[in-house]
């Protein structure tokens, strides 16, 4: 195991959870690294998968997660945030998608014997798309380098 959140997502996978690695770790697992400072997951939002988050989230850093209870998880856009060694921001809905909208566009990376589901390059880049954030368009051009996509 390389780093925290390496451990983290490993720790959410062998508990079950349903989720979808998105944002900058994505990004890093579909072939462009650069840094990011935090790690956004989006998860299924019934009511068993966030218990199981819940349960799994608990031994997580000094524990600041056992705060958040199945009330936080909302079908709404914008994401519950656990600061720990690094910030952990998990979404129910990302620019008006759910879980099972981005299953059809991921992949999987693997740590040691276990798989993580990431959004891969193609879903990413219809994720940020439209992004107004110089951080997701340079994200988008360099997705589109590795996948062979020429719209700029």
């Amino acid at each position: 195991m390389t780093n925290g959140y390496e451990k983290l997502l490993v720790d959410l996978a062998m508990a079950r959870v349903d989720f979808i690695v998105v944002g900058g770790v994505a990004v890093a697992f579909a072939g462009y690294v650069r840094a990011t400072e935090d790690v956004d997951i989006i998860v299924q939002a019934d009511d068993a998968n966030v218990q199981r988050l819940l349960s799994a989230l608990e031994d997580f850093g000094e524990g600041h997660a056992r705060e958040l209870s199945a009330s936080d998880f909302t079908m709404e856009e914008g994401a519950v945030r656990v600061v720990e060694d690094f910030p952990l921001d998990i979404f129910t809905k990302m620019s008006g998608h759910v879980y099972e909208d981005l299953l059809s566009s991921t992949g999987d990376h693997q740590v040691g014997e276990t798989t993580i589901r990431y959004l891969n390059a193609e879903g990413l880049i219809q994720l940020k798309e439209n992004s107004l954030r110089p951080r997701d368009r340079q994200d988008v051009q360099a997705l589109r380098q590795i996948t062979g996509d020429s719209i700029a």
